[in-house]
């Protein structure tokens, strides 16, 4: 006969309850969640796409020539654009859409100087 007075056995038999409970609920919440709380986290999810985008937005603008010059290969025409990291301002105040915009125009800055 087994001695449940032993504690390696009581350790056995919770831990076989407690997998039996995670088994049972396979990941899912204990309770559905409300409506606020799916609105909150959706909100949440996409504050956090426009905060990567703003991010990934100020650090292109980085990159972008600002001031006049002559390029190496003698075209005197064209200016070039260099912003400082000074320079450029918070972005945070731009809605989705403008920065949507400011992306667009940037990728076709950028092809146009490959063309």
């Amino acid at each position: 006969m087994v001695n449940m007075q032993n504690p390696d056995y009581k350790i056995v038999i919770m831990s076989l309850c407690i997998a039996h409970v995670l088994v049972l609920c396979e990941g899912r919440p204990l309770r559905k969640r409300t409506v606020s709380e799916v609105q909150l986290m959706h909100n949440l999810g996409e504050h956090k796409q426009v905060q990567e985008r703003r991010e990934w937005l100020q650090m292109r603008l980085r990159g972008i020539n600002t001031a006049p010059g002559r390029s190496s290969s003698g075209e005197a025409g064209r200016l070039r654009w260099r912003l400082r990291p000074a320079e450029i301002t918070d972005l945070s105040h731009l809605s989705p859409e403008e920065i949507q915009y400011a992306l667009k125009l940037l990728d076709k800055i950028l092809k146009s100087k490959h063309s």
